[in-house]
C-alpha cells in the first residue's frame, strides 16, 4: 500500500512540476473513482490549474482555487506524470513498472495539462479514489476522519508521542502504529521498520515501554521516514524488497534474510491479520 512517503514523493512530483499548469482535458475510465456532489464532476477541473498540493498522512489534496481534489491511493494506486517539457515522476504501487507504456489496462484517470505534460492515476485493485469538493468543504470531510498528526510534520513531537502512547495503554505497537488516528502516513512497511530498528516486538502492548523505549521508539520512526522520504519510499515487489534502493528495506519483504542488526534470521509471522516481519533476537516479546 503506498504509504506516506510514497504520497510525498506525488505531492513533491506535482508541486514541483505541475503547478500552475490548466488542464486541458481528461479522460476518465472509471467513473466510480470520482466521488462528488450532486452537480460536480471531474469535468469541472478542464481549464483549472493546481494551485496548491498538501498532504496529510496517506491522502493528497490537490487545490485548484475553489474546488479541490483529494486523493487516496488505497491499496495499489499509482501515479505517474509524463511530458516532454518535464522530467517526469513515478510515485505509488509498483505495477505497473514505472517505467511501462502508459496509459496501463488499469489506468483510471488521464489528466493532460496545456504543456502537453499527462498525469495518470492507475489502480490494479480499482479501490483509489478522487473526492471532488468544494475547498470550502476540505474541514468538513477530513473531520470525521480524525487523523493523527502527520508523521513528518511539525506535530509529531518527541512530547506528543510520549503523550498520545500513555493514552493508548492497552493497545499493541504494531496496531497502534497502524492506526491512522494516532499518527498518520505509516503503513505495513513502516511500522514493522521502525519497530525494528527500535528493537521492539510488534506485538508488546503499549503500557509495557520504559520512557527510554518510547524515545527509541520516537527516534525509529523518524529515522526511518528521513531515509524513505528523499527515495520516494521502499522498494517492495510481489512481497520481496527489491535491490533497487540497496539494503533498504532492511527487514520488510526480506524473510530469511539476516538481520543486520544482530545477524538472526529475519521471520514473517501475521498481527491482526497483516504479514509481519521481524528479528525474533531483537525484538523479543
Amino acid at each position: 500500500m503506498p504509504e506516506l512517503p510514497e504520497v510525498e514523493a506525488a505531492r513533491r512530483g506535482i508541486a514541483e512540476q505541475l503547478t500552475g499548469q490548466p488542464i486541458a482535458r481528461y479522460d476518465l475510465v472509471l467513473p466510480k473513482l470520482i466521488v462528488a456532489p450532486d452537480g460536480l464532476g471531474i469535468d469541472a477541473l478542464t481549464g483549472r490549474a493546481i494551485e496548491q498540493t498538501e498532504r496529510h498522512g496517506k491522502y493528497l489534496t490537490l487545490r485548484f482555487g475553489d474546488l479541490s481534489a483529494v486523493i487516496h491511493l488505497k491499496l495499489a494506486g499509482q501515479i505517474v506524470a509524463r511530458g516532454e517539457r518535464i522530467r517526469g515522476f513515478a510515485a505509488g504501487h509498483p505495477v505497473p513498472a514505472y517505467d511501462a507504456p502508459l496509459p496501463h489496462k488499469s489506468t483510471h484517470l488521464t489528466l493532460t495539462f496545456e504543456n502537453e505534460a499527462t498525469l495518470y492515476l492507475t489502480d490494479i485493485r480499482h479501490w483509489a479514489r478522487v473526492h471532488l469538493m468544494p475547498t470550502d468543504d476540505l474541514p468538513t470531510y477530513f473531520g470525521p476522519i480524525r487523523l493523527g498528526p502527520d508523521a513528518i510534520g511539525p506535530d509529531f513531537t518527541r512530547e506528543t508521542f510520549h503523550d498520545r502512547i500513555r493514552l493508548r495503554t492497552s493497545a499493541r505497537l504494531k496496531p497502534l502504529l497502524l492506526d491512522q488516528s494516532f499518527i498518520a502516513g505509516l503503513g505495513n512497511i513502516y511500522v514493522d521498520e521502525s519497530l525494528h530498528r527500535a528493537r521492539l516486538h510488534p506485538e508488546r502492548f503499549a503500557r509495557t515501554l520504559t520512557d527510554d523505549e518510547v524515545d527509541r521508539l520516537y527516534d525509529a520512526i523518524v529515522e526511518i521516514l528521513t531515509i524513505a522520504v528523499p527515495i520516494g519510499g521502499a522498494s517492495i515487489l510481489n512481497g520481496k524488497a527489491s535491490p533497487d534502493h540497496g539494503a533498504f528495506p532492511f527487514i520488510h519483504g526480506r524473510q530469511g534474510a539476516p538481520c543486520l542488526l544482530c545477524g538472526g534470521a529475519i521471520v514473517k509471522t501475521r498481527v491482526n491479520d497483516r504479514g509481519t516481519y521481524l528479528c525474533l533476537a531483537c525484538q523479543v516479546e
